[in-house]
């Protein structure tokens, strides 16, 4: 195993601060003698060298890792965001730590409060409601802290998002340009401030020259689907040439329930939904996505953890956008 400073001091006779400079390539500096330098140098080549973290945090006051609170981790964009995330932490060093709020205001309170307890160095956040104007302290100071994908108004923390609005809006003239005219459109969680950008570029886009119908549920998930697609079919008449979904999650519910009900989606029926996820390849409808960059995403959220992290923060209230890529998939002849 593995030795600390203090068990090669133990087992050398050398003092802490010695086997410090010699491990840190500072024995000239101190005129360690070459023998001193190559007994500590032969004994960590044999038993290995690892840095007391408990130590080394206490002391530079770093934690060396970095929160991430989502609403949902079984949304594809979330988990695919987290990945990005962790990579970029990985790649500086450090640990990411994730949790979910379950789109849950106090649940979200909590593992804020939590991660900023354990220390962590940053906190980025999916924020399922307005957040209190309390900051969040680190040892008597503020964590550094970054929302991703939504941003409430007024709130002072850097936001970093895509353009929901004009997403929509692309998105639901892609859908008419493919000649839909009566659309539907599922919304999970219409209170979120992203959802309620899409429903304003939707409704932008299709002004008066389409059937157009927005139906809502309180939460973002397969269940929220199915039961939207339920009050539609109850509705009776013709079903929606299209069908456009708020994200991934209330797309399956949707499908799952009409394919029930219907014995299949009908195979005319266009598709569109926001987020990429390879299983839209497989349906035999036109499909036209939103695909947001996570990837772009995750390091923008990082970047600005970092740099607050070294002293320079955005202007309070800031909002950085980062484009997204209107995608058509399985188009028919």
């Amino acid at each position: 195993m593995a030795k600390t400073i203090s068990e090669i001091a133990e087992d050398t006779g050398y003092s802490r601060t010695t086997i410090t400079m010699v491990l840190s390539g500072r024995a000239s500096e101190y005129r360690i003698s070459a023998r001193t330098q190559k007994i500590i140098q032969d004994y960590v080549a044999e038993h290995g060298y690892t840095i007391n973290q408990t130590a080394r945090n206490l002391k530079t006051r770093r934690s060396h890792t970095v929160g991430f609170v989502a609403p949902e981790i079984a949304n594809p964009f979330f988990a695919r965001f987290m990945a990005h995330l962790e990579a970029c932490c990985r790649a500086e060093g450090l640990v990411l730590i994730t949790t979910s709020s379950g789109e849950d205001p106090a649940l979200e309170a909590r593992a804020l409060q939590s991660l900023v307890e354990r220390g962590v160095d940053g906190l980025v956040l999916a924020p399922c409601a307005p957040r209190a104007p309390a900051a969040a302290r680190k040892r008597g100071r503020r964590t550094p802290m970054v929302l991703v994908d939504r941003h409430y108004p007024g709130d002072s923390v850097e936001a970093i998002t895509s353009d929901h609005r004009e997403n929509a809006r692309l998105l639901t003239e892609a859908v008419m340009a493919s000649g839909a005219r009566r659309m539907a459109f599922f919304c999970g969680h219409p209170d979120n401030p992203a959802i309620v950008e899409r429903i304003e570029g939707f409704r932008e886009a299709a002004g008066g020259d389409a059937e157009a119908r927005v139906l809502t549920a309180d939460d973002d998930s397969a269940a929220a689907g199915e039961t939207m697609m339920q009050a539609l079919l109850a509705g009776g008449g013709e079903l929606p040439s299209a069908l456009v979904c708020s994200s991934l999650l209330v797309l399956e519910g949707a499908l799952q329930c009409l394919k029930q009900a219907r014995s299949a989606v009908p195979p005319e029926m266009i598709i569109a939904t926001f987020d990429y996820d390879g299983f839209l390849e497989l349906l035999p409808n036109t499909v036209i996505v939103i695909r947001q960059n996570e990837a772009a995403l995750a390091r923008a959220a990082f970047g600005s953890i970092t740099a607050q992290i070294g002293g320079t923060a955005a202007a309070e209230g800031t909002r950085t956008i980062v484009d997204a890529e209107l995608v058509h998939l399985n188009a028919q002849a």
